[in-house]
């Protein structure tokens, strides 16, 4: 896995359009999430889709943090097969910063090595661009490799017009 590439794009009214999502989903007070549906292209993971956690698991957000039941996995795989896409990367929001909890380093959404996590600060009821994110790079057995900042920026793409 070339470390120094991109890891993730999106189109910029997607970005937009998931980020109102998750703050409306969120309401400024609890965690909110998605998965990025899309396709891998010379290594990168092109977004082109979400598909919020509580359209597969309507009990997701019935707490401060996100939680997935087991079924909304088999949701995700129909909604992957019906849309021709594959998960490239999962989102949600946190109240502060943007790195990973424990319990998000211990509980990937996506147990895969080279699965990427966004997580998005402030439950994204502010204008967020991809330096403010953390972009989180599963490598297996527990083990991450986080970018924040300018480093985001570098792994994290999002095209205009």
């Amino acid at each position: 896995m070339n470390l120094s590439a991109r890891l993730l794009e999106m189109d910029a009214a997607l970005w937009i359009a998931l980020l109102r999502d998750l703050r409306a989903r969120g309401g400024g007070y609890r965690e909110s999430g998605a998965f990025l549906l899309g396709k891998l292209a010379n290594g990168t993971r092109i977004a082109e889709a979400f598909v919020p956690y509580e359209s597969l698991d309507s009990e997701a957000q019935h707490h401060d943090y996100v939680r997935l039941r087991t079924e909304a996995f088999g949701n995700l795989w129909a909604e992957c097969a019906q849309q021709k896409r594959e998960v490239v990367a999962d989102v949600h929001t946190h109240p502060f910063g943007p790195r990973q909890s424990i319990s998000d380093r211990e509980n990937p959404m996506i147990s895969i090595a080279g699965h990427v996590a966004l997580i998005v600060p402030l439950f994204a009821m502010h204008d967020v661009g991809p330096a403010d994110v953390s972009v989180n790079l599963f490598h297996g057995r527990g083990r991450w490799t986080t970018y924040l900042g300018k480093e985001a920026e570098k792994k994290f793409y999002v095209r205009k017009g």
